[in-house]
């Protein structure tokens, strides 16, 4: 068994984190990406980098962070040389039974609030942050609901949730709206893509006066690329409120991680995004590919 474990591990994909030069105009204006890469850990991989903070010396992310010794995702703090590239401080601030990622970050009222996805935990959940202490406090469950990467804007004049149902469609976006007598968001709309591109690949963001949001392209294999989206608004009788239009599709940069660019996100002038490929280069992509091949037979023989 420790033998197949091993071999198995051969195929685990690792992740990798990168800041864009020259910011989201980059993003949204060039035609490849420059991109100056983290120097990343042996023992843990980290993934869903967002932006915390950013000052003269250094870039501080939150990120999913995912110890091959636990074999789950938990939030971590990370701080980062923005010279060297190299992650200085690394603290973890909040571990689950159940896995945690995407840290999506409000900053509202002075206060700054995350709420990592934990979709198996059932329910989504809202954290206080302590920049003093570096820690997250529990504040109150958000959404009852089994929803994935989410985020919540009030670019639109109310607090909206955008993110993904239970079903784990990634074709329908899924719009949640704050009901304040309940103090929950609760479902209230959804919008319907052609491709398998629609589940959230970082925050909404606004670029030249219009809305956009990263969506995550899964059409080859989870997390394949990311696609831009622009999210029209209408306010026109039996016409549904929100569509979506992809004006941009970005595949990794990395020169040896291809398998996939997974999630973008943008502070403070500083765009940060993850790119994952397989642990061992091509031996990894083939005992993979075997893992799954033997995965299909084995289903096919028990029927």
């Amino acid at each position: 068994m420790k033998i197949l474990d091993s071999i198995i591990e051969l195929g685990t994909r690792r992740w990798a984190l990168g800041f864009v030069r020259g910011g989201m105009e980059a993003v949204m204006e060039g035609d490849h990406l420059e991109v100056d890469w983290v120097k990343m850990p042996k023992d843990r991989w980290f993934a869903d980098p967002f932006v915390l903070d950013v000052t003269e010396d250094e870039i501080l992310l939150l990120v999913e962070d995912f110890g091959y010794d636990i074999r789950k995702g938990i939030i971590s703090l990370l701080h980062i040389n923005r010279v060297t590239m190299e992650i200085t401080a690394r603290k973890p601030l909040l571990e689950l039974p159940t896995h945690l990622s995407f840290p999506a970050i409000l900053r509202k009222d002075g206060h700054i609030y995350v709420y990592p996805e934990s979709a198996k935990s059932g329910r989504l959940d809202m954290y206080e942050y302590d920049a003093e202490k570096e820690e997250l406090t529990f504040v109150r469950t958000i959404c009852d609901d089994v929803i994935w990467d989410s985020y919540i804007t009030e670019a639109f004049g109310e607090p909206l949730l955008f993110t993904g149902a239970h079903t784990n469609n990634d074709y329908i976006l899924d719009i949640y709206r704050w009901d304040s007598k309940k103090e929950r968001f609760l479902h209230c709309d959804e919008v319907h893509s052609e491709f398998k591109n629609s589940r959230l690949g970082g925050a909404l963001f606004e670029y030249r006066g219009e809305m956009y949001y990263p969506a995550q392209n899964c059409e080859r294999v989870y997390g394949g690329a990311i696609d831009i989206k622009r999210i029209v608004e209408s306010r026109e009788p039996k016409v549904d409120r929100f569509r979506v239009e992809t004006v941009k599709h970005l595949e990794s940069p990395h020169p040896t991680m291809k398998l996939g660019m997974h999630t973008l996100n943008e502070y403070k002038g500083v765009v940060v995004i993850d790119v994952h490929g397989y642990k061992y280069g091509w031996k990894g992509a083939a005992i993979a590919w075997l893992v799954a091949l033997k995965k299909k037979v084995k289903g096919f023989t028990s029927k």
